[in-house]
C-alpha cells in the first residue's frame, strides 16, 4: 500500500502543472476511467507522437472537478455539471448515458425488485432476503461515503427515495470500485451501482436486478423505459486547445462511440 500511495504521489507531484505541456492527463470520476482508458490507448495507437495518460486511481466527481480547476488534469471526468462559480471556469461536455442499477452477489435467488422493495431495504424496514423471496441471511447495504453519484438518479427519478435516510447500518466505503469489489466477494449484500459490461468480466460474482420488471441496458435506456442512468461528461479549463481537442475530437468518432458502447455507455454527440 505504501508503494501504491508513493507511485500516486510521484504521478501527481510530476503532472502538478500541465498547461505548458502537450500532454494530456485525464482523471475523476471512478466510473469513466477503464473506458476513457481504453478510449486512450486506441487514439495512440492512431496518433503515436501524442501523450494522453488516464489516472486510474478515481477521484471522484469532485476530484475531477478540482483537478481540472487546478491544472493538476487537462480533462476532468465527471458525473455532473458544474455549478456556481464553477460554470465560469470549466467547460462541460455530455460524453454518455450510463445506466445505474441496484446490484446484488449472485447467489442471493431475486433476479427483480420492486421499487418499493427497494426502498424499504436502504431504508433498513426490510432486513432480511427473506422478506423480498430469497433466503433467510440478513441483507447487509453498501453505501458510498459521500459524492456518490449512483444514488442522484434514483433520488429523483424514484418517488419513494427522494428523500429516503439511508439505513444507520449500511457500511460506507470510499470508491465505487470498492463497492463493486464488496458485492462481487460478499453474500447477501446489495449496493447502487454504475451497470458496465466489463464489470460482469471482472467481477462474475455481481449481478444486477430488474426494477418493476425492466433491466438495466443500453436498449432500455435508449427507449426510456428504464429511468435510473447518470450522465458522464468531462470538464476543461476553459476552451479546450491543442493536444486536448484533437483528443476530445476523437471522443465524437465512430470508433469511440463503439468503446464506449463496450463499457456500457450510451453515447451523446
Amino acid at each position: 500500500m505504501k508503494a501504491v500511495a508513493l507511485a500516486i504521489f510521484l504521478l501527481w507531484m510530476g503532472i502538478a502543472v500541465v498547461g505548458a505541456q502537450e500532454k494530456v492527463i485525464i482523471g475523476g470520476s471512478g466510473s469513466m476511467t477503464d473506458g476513457m482508458a481504453e478510449l486512450a490507448k486506441a487514439y495512440l495507437a492512431k496518433n503515436p507522437s501524442e501523450s494522453v495518460h488516464v489516472v486510474m486511481d478515481g477521484m471522484s466527481n469532485t476530484g475531477g472537478m478540482e483537478g481540472t480547476k487546478m491544472g493538476r488534469l487537462n480533462i476532468g471526468l465527471v458525473t455532473d455539471e458544474p455549478k456556481g462559480a464553477d460554470k465560469d471556469k470549466l467547460m462541460y461536455k455530455v460524453v454518455g448515458r450510463l445506466p445505474v442499477g441496484v446490484a446484488l452477489h449472485k447467489s442471493t435467488p431475486i433476479s427483480k425488485l420492486s421499487t418499493g422493495e427497494i426502498c424499504d431495504v436502504f431504508s433498513g424496514k426490510i432486513t432480511s432476503w427473506n422478506e423480498v423471496g430469497g433466503g433467510n441471511a440478513k441483507i447487509l447495504v453498501l453505501t458510498r461515503r459521500r459524492d456518490d453519484a449512483n444514488t442522484r438518479p434514483f433520488r429523483e427519478k424514484m418517488a419513494c427515495f427522494k428523500s429516503l435516510q439511508i439505513t444507520p447500518d449500511a457500511i460506507a466505503l470510499d470508491r465505487g470500485g470498492e463497492v463493486l469489489d464488496a458485492v462481487n466477494m460478499r453474500p447477501n449484500t446489495i449496493a447502487l451501482v454504475s451497470v458496465d459490461p466489463a464489470d460482469s468480466i471482472d467481477r462474475q460474482n455481481l449481478k444486477t436486478v430488474a426494477i418493476d420488471g425492466i433491466s438495466p441496458t443500453l436498449e432500455t435506456v435508449q427507449t426510456g423505459k428504464y429511468k435510473f442512468y447518470n450522465e458522464k461528461g468531462i470538464v476543461t479549463l476553459g476552451a479546450p486547445q491543442g493536444a486536448v481537442k484533437r483528443f476530445l475530437e476523437y471522443l465524437g468518432s465512430a470508433e469511440a462511440h463503439k468503446i464506449l458502447a463496450n463499457h456500457g455507455m450510451i453515447p451523446v454527440k
